[in-house]
């Protein structure tokens, strides 16, 4: 049996109510048990000393294009591995590779690319936990950067082929609850289990209850591409703020949402809120163009947001520093709460004894130093 105690660390366990000392003895790529900061080594384990360090579970992120998107669906395979094994530099130790607004056939092709290159071998790196499907089935006049040749409304006949060619690899589609259809849409997702977002929409109030009622249970990069909020009019935004059976995902970089705004969804979702990247590469098209990297953030011609250049890891360490969470809070936005929403906080996410020991090592700025993958150091600063 392969016994590693990690020793001598900080442990940043979501579920806990500060930081504590100590360490994880880990068995056959498991987390066994919490070690106590004066108890001995365990017997026949190897011991490695973290030196203070700080050990959290392995960040989750449930919004990622990267360069899936831009590649030709043919080379699916090897896109998702290099992005599995980049992600790792980066704390992640789980994501869902995340599409866009195609046309119809495309959208088919690219999703079965994706399924066959799962179902042939999980890539070596960070694991694919599904799919995001993020449209078609959005508003037009809250597209963003997708593309508009792509946005349509629901037709179930194309969600059942759909869903059917990404063979059970769906977790999550962003939707808006205003087109017509959705309420046939989320009934869909939810006999098949699948989270159903609401995003890209400027649905009312009155539509966002309606939804909810139907089964929607998440928002998708909260304040963006969405009816904000007036008064009179609280639109999705002010619902999903008020609304305790919505979670919500942002981007945190300071450029899609203002520090403030950031503090502001903080302080009313509290472990409703959950942090995403949206990362896009540059170097090719997306959705309504070509994008630019300005240095903070991907942009389209105009000068339009077309998805962040951000990293989980990043996106911790921003929230703490906009004041918006603590660090174990962060850290919460980052595992134990995305694992919560794919019903996976049994396996990952958390330090609890049984889960998977996927873990990542934080220096003292919280930047990554080491990221575990079932019990294995898998890349190291």
């Amino acid at each position: 049996m392969l016994r590693i105690a990690l020793r001598n660390a900080l442990l940043l366990d979501p579920e806990a109510a500060a930081p504590l000392r100590g360490g994880l003895l880990l068995e056959n790529g498991r987390i066994a048990r919490r070690l106590e900061p004066a108890e001995p080594e365990p017997a026949a384990a190897q011991c490695i000393d973290l030196a203070g360090r700080a050990l959290a579970p392995g960040f989750l992120d449930v919004h990622y294009h990267g360069e899936l998107i831009v590649g030709a669906p043919r080379r699916a395979a090897a896109a998702l591995g290099r992005v599995a094994a980049g992600l790792l530099q980066d704390g992640v130790t789980g994501f869902l590779p995340t599409t866009i607004a195609w046309p119809e056939p495309e959208l088919l092709a690219r999703v079965t690319a994706l399924a066959e290159a799962c179902a042939s071998a999980q890539p070596a790196g960070a694991a694919v936990l599904g799919l995001h499907l993020e449209g078609p089935w959005i508003a037009p006049d809250a597209a963003g950067a997708q593309p508009p040749a792509g946005i349509r409304p629901f037709a179930p006949a194309e969600a059942a082929l759909l869903l059917e060619r990404a063979d059970g690899l769906v977790r999550m589609v962003t939707l808006a609850p205003e087109l017509p259809g959705a309420a046939d849409l989320l009934a869909q997702l939810g006999r098949r289990g699948i989270v159903a977002a609401l995003g890209h929409s400027r649905a009312d109030a009155e539509q966002v209850a309606a939804a909810v009622a139907d089964g929607a249970r998440h928002v998708t990069h909260l304040w963006n591409a969405m009816s904000g909020i007036h008064q009179r009019a609280p639109g999705l935004a002010g619902a999903a703020l008020a609304d305790d059976r919505l979670s919500c995902d942002l981007i945190c970089d300071g450029v899609h949402v203002h520090p403030l705004a950031v503090r502001l969804a903080a302080l009313t979702k509290r472990e409703g809120l959950l942090l995403i990247t949206d990362r896009v590469v540059a170097g090719g098209g997306f959705g309504a163009g070509a994008l630019v990297d300005d240095g903070t953030a991907l942009r389209l011609a105009d000068g339009r947001l077309a998805g962040s250049r951000l990293t989980l890891d990043r996106a911790v360490r921003n929230a703490e520093s906009f004041g918006a969470m603590t660090q174990l809070e962060a850290i919460a936005a980052a595992t134990l709460r995305p694992a919560r929403l794919l019903g996976l906080e049994r396996e990952r996410g958390t330090l609890r004894p049984g889960a998977r020991a996927d873990l990542v090592v934080l220096d003292a700025a919280g930047a990554v130093a080491e990221t575990w993958l079932a019990g294995e150091r898998a890349w190291a600063a």
